[in-house]
């Protein structure tokens, strides 16, 4: 994630908030109904016989079951959006947090560009520009460019031999 910003976006929450709550209403008003069906199957709908009876029992247990399973599902959801809603909020809290440091830092570092010593310094590098006859970026040409020895040859040639190991300073 590196170079990537991280935040909220506040309008999608809100859409994604939305579609959680009606998801859980509409589970846990699915499950109600499934309950109203099970309870809903009397004998006296079914008769007495043993194959009717059978299916009666059968369906009340069918959606008592299917009620059983959308409301721990409802019960899910209602978990899913307390942990999100405690997540988001955290995470809203530590993005400000993190955008209140950010402030904090830049005010330091204008404060460090505005100081005593950086006055100091820009008048330091405008005594060297007129001692050097330029920008301070000139000052790396005034080092040598070369390593080594160098030696003139017959014809007055310059070459450069590489330093030896004794021409190497120790550290």
């Amino acid at each position: 994630m590196a170079g990537e910003s991280v935040s909220v976006d506040s309008a999608k929450q809100v859409a994604a908030t939305t579609n959680v709550v009606e998801s859980g209403q509409a589970v846990t008003s699915s499950a109600q109904g499934s309950s109203s069906l099970g309870a809903a199957q009397k004998s006296m709908f079914w008769g007495q016989e043993a194959g009717p009876r059978s299916m009666g029992d059968s369906s009340a247990k069918l959606f008592d079951t299917v009620s059983e399973v959308l409301a721990k599902e409802a019960e899910l959801i209602t978990t899913f959006e307390a942990e999100i809603n405690a997540t988001l909020k955290s995470f809203t809290g530590t993005e400000q947090d993190n955008k209140l440091q950010l402030a904090q830092i830049q005010e330091a570092l204008n404060r460090v560009d505005k100081s005593d010593a950086a006055a100091a310094l820009k008048a330091a590098q405008h005594e060297l520009e007129k001692f050097v006859g330029g920008s301070v970026l000139a000052l790396p040409s005034l080092l040598p460019k070369q390593s080594g020895t160098t030696h003139s040859t017959a014809s007055g040639e310059s070459t450069t031999q590489a330093p030896t190991q004794s021409a190497q300073p120790e550290v």
